[in-house]
């Protein structure tokens, strides 16, 4: 799954001809469509929306698995 966080607008809703295609609620958006993260993940940073990242993994977290 992932995450995308909207800096500017906390209730961001985006559209096309086709009708809505990403909703943020609080600043947030989860989603499993590859779709909409391709289109996301395309807009320019200046949009002010960006993709959280998972923090990576450290040898200490394998260990607990």
């Amino acid at each position: 799954m992932a995450k995308f966080r909207s800096a500017k607008y906390p209730a961001l809703t985006l559209q096309d001809d086709k009708g809505i295609w990403a909703r943020f609620e609080g600043g947030q958006l989860e989603t499993t469509d590859a779709a909409v993260v391709k289109r996301l993940r395309g807009l320019p940073e200046s949009e002010g929306i960006s993709e959280v990242k998972a923090p990576a993994k450290t040898e200490g977290d394998a260990k607990k698995e």
